[in-house]
C-alpha cells in the first residue's frame, strides 16, 4: 500500500480538464469585461455611469471572495468550482434572453451583473484553492500547476478580447452576449474533470471545526511568514493598471486611442512569457531573486511612461508583466507551502480578498490622479511615484524571502 501511495505521488497530476476550464472562462471572462461596459454605457447613456458600476462590481466580487472560504473548505475547491462556474452562465443569460424577449432594461442588467459579480467571488477563492487541493505541499507539482495556470489565464486573456470584436463585426451585438454565459456552461463541464484526490483532507464530516474566511484570517495574522507573503502577493496585484493605464497613455500622451490594443496585448503576451520562463526554470532557492526581479519590472513600470513612445511603452510594459508574473508565482507557491490543508480555502480567500481590495485602491488612487487637475504629465508623475514606493517595499521584501524558507512547513 505504500508503495502504491509512493507511485501515485510521484505521477504527474492531470491538469486537462482545470487548464481547459481555465482557458474557457478567461476566454469568455475577457471578453464580459469588454462587452458589460459598452452595454451598460448604451442602456444609460454615460461612460461614468458604467465606470461607477465596474467599481461597484469589484466590491460584490470582493464579498463573495470573502464568503466563498467556508463552502471551499466544507465542500472541497472542485466543486465549488464547478458549480459557481455553471452559475455564472445562468445569471449572465439572463442578459440575452432579455435582449430576445424585449424587456432588457438598464435595471435588469444590472442585476445580471450583479449576480454573477458575487457568483464569481465563489470562483475565484475555489479556482485559487485547487492546486493546494491537487498537489498538497509538494513544491514540484505546485510549480508546475501554478505555471501552467498562469500560462491558459494569460493566453485566454489574449484571445477574448479579439474573439469578441470579431463577434460583435461578423455577429450582431447579441451574439457575443450569447456566446459568454455558453462559454461559462462549458468551462463547468471541463471542471468536471479535475481529477479527485484521494489523499485530500475529509470535508465531509459535520464535525468539521475549520474552515471560513475569517478562520482563514486569524490564522493568516498569528503566523508571520504567510501574513508577510499575503502581504506580497497584495503588493504585487498591479496587473488592474494594465487597462487603466493603457487607455490613458495612449489618448493622453499619444493623443491615438487606437494604440491602447497594442499596449494591452503587450501586458498579456508578457504574462504568457513570464509563465512560461517560470515553468522552465528549477526553483530550489528561496525565490528571493524572482521577488527582486519583480521589483525591478515595477520600477521599470514607474518611469516607462516618461518617453511618451509607443514602441517604448510597448517594451516596458512587456517587461513589467513578465517580472510581476514570475514574482506571483513565487509568492503563490509560497503561500501554498504555508497553508495547511484544513485551512486552504479560508487561507486562500481571505487571501484573495486582500488582493481584490488593492485592486480597488489602485483604480480609486488612478482615477483621483487624473481628476485632480494635475494634467496628463502630473498624473501619470503621481501614478508612477506610488509604483515606485511599492517596488521599494517588493525589494524589501526580497530580503525577507530566505526567512520565509527557513520557516518550519505545515
Amino acid at each position: 500500500m505504500n508503495e502504491a501511495a509512493h507511485q501515485e505521488k510521484q505521477q504527474p497530476i492531470r491538469l486537462k480538464g482545470f487548464l481547459g476550464g481555465i482557458f474557457l472562462t478567461q476566454l469568455v471572462d475577457s471578453a464580459l469585461h469588454l462587452a458589460q461596459p459598452l452595454l451598460l454605457a448604451k442602456l444609460s447613456g454615460s461612460l461614468g455611469g458604467a465606470a461607477f458600476f465596474s467599481a461597484f462590481d469589484t466590491g460584490v466580487h470582493m464579498l463573495g471572495t470573502y464568503i466563498g472560504g467556508w463552502p471551499t473548505d466544507r465542500f472541497g475547491a472542485r466543486r465549488v468550482l464547478v458549480v459557481a462556474t455553471f452559475l455564472r452562465g445562468v445569471a449572465l443569460a439572463g442578459i440575452p434572453i432579455s435582449m430576445l424577449c424585449g424587456f432588457l432594461s438598464l435595471w435588469w442588467a444590472m442585476g445580471c451583473y450583479t449576480l454573477e459579480a458575487l457568483i464569481r467571488g465563489f470562483v475565484d477563492t475555489s479556482v485559487h484553492t485547487i492546486p493546494l487541493e491537487l498537489a498538497s505541499h509538494r513544491a514540484e507539482q505546485l510549480d508546475r500547476i501554478n505555471s501552467r495556470y498562469e500560462l491558459s489565464f494569460d493566453l485566454g486573456g489574449v484571445a477574448g478580447p479579439l474573439i469578441l470584436g470579431g463577434l460583435m463585426i461578423w455577429g450582431g451585438k447579441i451574439v457575443p452576449h450569447i456566446i459568454i454565459p455558453v462559454g461559462f456552461v462549458l468551462s463547468a463541464i471541463a471542471y468536471f474533470f479535475i481529477p479527485k484526490k484521494r489523499g485530500s483532507v475529509s470535508r465531509d464530516h459535520g464535525n468539521h471545526s475549520h474552515g471560513g474566511s475569517w478562520e482563514g484570517l486569524k490564522y493568516i495574522l498569528t503566523r508571520q511568514p504567510l501574513l508577510i507573503t499575503c502581504i506580497g502577493l497584495m503588493s504585487f496585484n498591479i496587473y488592474p493598471l494594465r487597462k487603466l493605464l493603457s487607455a490613458f497613455f495612449a489618448k493622453g500622451l499619444l493623443h491615438k486611442s487606437s494604440s491602447v490594443g497594442q499596449i494591452g496585448a503587450a501586458f498579456a503576451l508578457g504574462g504568457v512569457v513570464g509563465a512560461l520562463i517560470y515553468a522552465l526554470t528549477k526553483h530550489k532557492h528561496s525565490g528571493g531573486k524572482w521577488v527582486a526581479f519583480g521589483a525591478i519590472g515595477t520600477f521599470i513600470l514607474a518611469v516607462g511612461w516618461l518617453p511618451a513612445n509607443l514602441w517604448v511603452m510597448t517594451v516596458v510594459v512587456f517587461l513589467f508583466a513578465v517580472a510581476n508574473v514570475c514574482a506571483r508565482l513565487t509568492l503563490t507557491k509560497k503561500r501554498q507551502e504555508l497553508t495547511p490543508l484544513e485551512h486552504a480555502g479560508g487561507v486562500t480567500s481571505a487571501s484573495q480578498f486582500g488582493v481584490n481590495a488593492v485592486s480597488v485602491v489602485i483604480k480609486t488612487i488612478v482615477g483621483a490622479a487624473f481628476s485632480a487637475g494635475l494634467g496628463t504629465f502630473g498624473a501619470f508623475a503621481v501614478v508612477g511615484g506610488i509604483l515606485g514606493l511599492m517596488g521599494a517595499g517588493q525589494f524589501v521584501l526580497s530580503r525577507h524571502m530566505p526567512k520565509l524558507r527557513a520557516a518550519s512547513p505545515v
